[in-house]
């Protein structure tokens, strides 16, 4: 913990940060848990479950690069705050979802839902982490990301607690709709606190204001594709066996989950 005393303006941001992600966590353990959970219910096969569990990294794969050139010289707030709004309007369509169509036509929904909001999602992981950079100065990212982390899993952890609940002890299909409204309210305060944020230097008079200007250099180098694409002289360096790693780890950990719900819902 750094020593320096916080300024008003960035301990309202800091706030702002811890509101934002518990609610996310909200999002996170109820609608975001149990989609999968619920297309299975509803008799997807594997291949539907890995498009909802793959097809969100294919949709980043492929928009990341060109997201972040297109985000060159826009306000890293307004774009943070709108592709929030785009990606979790989906989770307030899956509300009514389980009153509406035939199951079998419930997946695909589900499935095309999930492929679209991935689109405003890749912008969002883009514009926020370079916005965080902005708000929160470099002696405080390491507590602030630590209790972010804390009170994520702290609110994944009891909404899915409560949600399991939920779906046990209310009728098919309130249980699932309710879940899907909880996950949708999360979505929505979260992108709430997130359009408060400001940067530490705005006043109340300028705020609006300060929220058109353009990322630093430092902090648009660190968004992808704004110097082209990374040539393969990264890989040679010692990013590359970080980058390895996380491909093997990540490859293993989601080798099976399409497969895990179809084991879990019987």
């Amino acid at each position: 913990m750094t020593s320096q005393a916080a300024s008003p303006s960035l301990r309202a941001n800091f706030k702002y940060l811890y509101q934002d992600v518990f609610w996310f966590g909200v999002q996170a353990g109820s609608a975001m848990a149990f989609i999968t959970i619920f297309a299975t219910r509803l008799g997807a096969s594997a291949f539907q479950i890995s498009l909802l569990t793959a097809g969100p990294a294919v949709v980043n794969l492929l928009f990341s690069l060109p997201a972040g050139q297109w985000m060159s010289g826009r306000s890293l707030t307004g774009l943070a705050f709108w592709s929030s709004v785009w990606h979790r309007l989906g989770y307030l369509l899956l509300v009514p979802l389980p009153w509406l169509f035939p199951d079998l036509f419930k997946i695909w929904v589900i499935v095309l839902v999930t492929l679209l909001i991935s689109i405003p999602g890749t912008l969002l992981a883009i514009s926020f982490n370079a916005l965080f950079a902005e708000v929160v100065p470099a002696e405080w990212r390491a507590e602030v990301v630590g209790k972010r982390n804390a009170l994520m899993a702290i609110s994944i952890t009891l909404t899915s607690l409560l949600s399991g609940q939920l779906l046990d002890g209310l009728p098919y299909p309130l249980n699932y709709g309710v879940v899907f409204a909880i996950g949708a309210l999360g979505a929505s305060v979260s992108t709430y606190y997130l359009r408060k944020l400001r940067l530490p230097s705005a006043g109340d008079a300028g705020a609006e204001q300060q929220l058109l200007v353009r990322p630093d250099p430092a902090v648009r180098r660190t968004i992808p594709g704004l110097r082209g694409m990374p040539g393969l002289e990264l890989l040679r360096t010692s990013y590359g066996p970080f980058l390895l790693a996380y491909l093997l780890f990540y490859t293993f950990q989601y080798l099976g989950v399409p497969i895990f719900p179809l084991v879990q819902v019987s």
